[in-house]
């Protein structure tokens, strides 16, 4: 098996410190389960889920036209890279995105196997469009539309039509009280969103500051979920529950947790980060630069429940030498725990947790958007580098092609009760995983009669 080393890195908690700025460190605690060539079907959005239906995790790579969301090829493989199927034609050119894609695999229709969901675009009646970002048309012709096919197969098994302009995100929700998640929440960019039934009813429709991406929860007890965006709570009905002026920005991150008390607590990003009561009431907040992304989790023992954040500052959606972000760890009363300065270039684009250390352990936090060139880093709840992870490119690539940005999600692929990275972008995918001996409690009063 290919051998991989990593750095190891300490820090002291509370410090204000450089991630690089330490001695080093190589073990032998990662290994690559995979590396995919990805030929010409490499993109910067993928989701995961068993679609050959051998009850094991495959990857979905979805292409679309840089900055319109308009998806063009789909191509389903196993972890190892064996391409299942493919719906669409692949383009080396398709990879990059510009924000995230309506696709999802889900088991839409409850018969036990997953199928893959995706929103076609409605026309975008305008004059032609001559590429760059396209946020949304100035009319529209017909409907979008979201089609539905068999995971295993790639083949069409369904469509329904939706508002027009509902081609950015994708959710699923339980708006109807049915006791599953098989009603959709969409939205356009920035402007408006929708609940509709699973057969394609609107529900409702919300106009306002919808930010990237909602969370959902049920958050009043009904049996039915509530939508948060950032400054709005909306309940499962449509109706307003509370609304914040947004001051002209938008939410960059949106997460809905139940706290220690057991109280639910809404958290966002924008300018700051913020932390509301389900009644809207603020409970607590800091300034910050651009709060990009906010995640919960246990990433300590010593409390269970922690935040971390990651304020893209001083210089906000640069992706240059200049751009760096700080990576922060508050606890559920917003008491930072400590602070970690990225190195210039660092732009960090979001923080994801992870089950590296096992199912009991306390979460690693994974950064990737450490810059160019430089691997994603696997963080400890001490705010310890404990793995630094080099994507791994298609082979035969010139070097301008590892001038590009990759992703990273957090799975367990591997099936030993740990979660795996997997890092992906338009030219590459690796996954990661964890070579330490998984540790498990001592065991004791061990005998040929397991009755006590």
């Amino acid at each position: 098996m290919k051998q991989t080393f990593f750095v190891v890195i300490l820090l002291s908690a509370g410090s204000n410190v450089y991630a690089g700025d330490i001695a080093q460190d190589v073990s032998k605690g990662v290994h690559i389960v995979s590396t995919i060539d990805v030929k010409d079907f490499g993109a910067e959005t993928v989701r995961i889920g068993d679609l050959n239906r051998d009850g094991a995790p495959d990857l979905l790579f979805t292409q679309s036209v840089f900055g319109t969301r308009e998806i063009t090829c789909l191509t389903a493989t196993t972890i190892m890279g064996e391409v299942l199927w493919r719906s669409g034609i692949p383009s080396s050119g398709n990879g990059r995105i510009y924000s995230d894609l309506p696709v999802q695999v889900y088991d839409w229709d409850r018969d036990g196997a997953n199928e893959v969901l995706y929103v076609k675009q409605a026309v975008y009646a305008e004059p032609p469009y001559s590429g760059g970002v396209r946020e949304r048309a100035t009319r529209y012709e017909g409907e979008a539309t979201l089609i539905v096919l068999d995971g295993q197969t790639g083949k069409e098994e369904s469509r329904m039509g939706l508002p027009a302009p509902a081609d950015d995100s994708l959710l699923f929700a339980d708006l109807t009280g049915r006791g599953w998640r098989e009603d959709l929440v969409v939205k356009d960019r920035y402007w408006n969103m929708w609940g509709v039934t699973h057969d394609g009813i609107v529900l409702w429709h919300w106009e306002g500051a919808t930010g990237h991406f909602p969370a959902i929860a049920d958050v009043d007890g009904d049996g039915k979920d509530e939508v948060f965006v950032g400054f709005t709570l909306i309940d499962d009905d449509g109706k307003v529950l509370f609304s914040h002026d947004p001051k002209g920005g938008h939410q960059d991150a949106a997460y809905i947790v139940r706290g220690p008390d057991n109280a639910w607590q809404l958290l966002f990003g924008n300018s700051g980060i913020h932390c509301l009561a389900v009644d809207g009431t603020e409970r607590w907040s800091h300034p910050l630069g651009e709060a990009q992304h906010v995640v919960a989790g246990r990433f300590r023992d010593d409390s269970p429940l922690q935040y971390i954040v990651i304020d893209r500052t001083p210089v906000p959606h640069s992706r240059d030498a200049n751009a760096w972000g700080i990576l922060y760890l508050y606890d559920t009363e917003g008491k930072e725990i400590w602070k970690r300065q990225q190195e210039k270039g660092a732009w960090a684009i979001a923080p994801v947790p992870i089950r590296w250390f096992g199912l009991d352990a306390p979460q690693g936090v994974l950064i990737y958007g450490q810059g160019y060139g430089s691997p994603a880093a696997l963080y400890d709840g001490e705010g310890n580098i404990v793995a630094t992870l080099p994507m791994q490119y298609t082979p035969e690539r010139p070097e301008a092609d590892r001038k590009t940005d990759f992703y990273g999600l957090a799975a367990d692929v591997w099936g030993d009760s740990r979660e795996e990275v997997i890092l992906f972008g338009s030219r590459g995918v690796c996954i990661y995983a964890n070579a330490r001996l998984n540790e498990i409690s001592t065991l004791y009063n061990e005998n040929l009669y397991p009755g006590m």
